[in-house]
């Protein structure tokens, strides 16, 4: 009679007469190999939000802005930085603001502009996104690529960093 053949221990796990092996310390591991990684939005890398509208001027923008604060019951602010700059192709509504205030600002200004959807451009180091907002609610990410074409060049210079805020002069605050 023969017994089936067994396969032995993987590379794993002890063999016959073996000392068992320590475990290595997981969460040490884990402290090196993650040392020094950020996830966080302060690290640091520059970021820039432009609202692309198609209102005709900065300063009907930047009281559509604040028409916008007041009709919202949420109670979020325009965020601190925001400035709207005439172009063009309509108003913009920029800042150097992180992902969440940057949709923040989108949604006031598209409660004032509700029959007119905007595009909020953001991009911080080497990601961008493209986001529709219509009657103060976001829509469907889009690629940002697709809609450039349709706004002013100073949007895309903008968002690649070949124009800089303070390059387009002080703006006017809404807030």
């Amino acid at each position: 009679m023969s017994t089936p053949d067994r396969p032995g221990p993987g590379p794993d796990e002890p063999r016959e007469g073996d000392e068992p092996r320590p475990h290595p310390d997981i969460d040490a591991e884990f402290a090196r190999l993650t040392e020094g990684l950020s996830l966080d939005e302060e690290d640091g890398e520059p970021t820039i939000a432009v609202v692309a509208t198609s209102v005709a001027s900065a300063k009907a923008l930047a009281g559509a802005i604040r028409l916008g604060r007041e009709a919202r019951t949420d109670g979020i602010d325009i965020p601190t930085g925001t400035s709207t700059h005439d172009t063009p192709s309509g108003a913009l509504a920029v800042g150097p603001l992180r992902e969440a205030a940057a949709h923040d600002l989108a949604a006031i200004a598209s409660t004032a502009l509700q029959r007119n959807g905007i595009v909020l451009f953001w991009r911080r180091g080497d990601r961008m996104t493209a986001t529709r907002y219509r009657n103060g609610e976001r829509g469907e990410d889009i690629s940002p690529a697709i809609v450039l074409g349709a706004v002013d060049d100073v949007v895309e210079q903008l968002l690649l960093g070949a124009t800089t805020l303070e390059q387009l002069g002080e703006g006017i605050d809404p807030s």
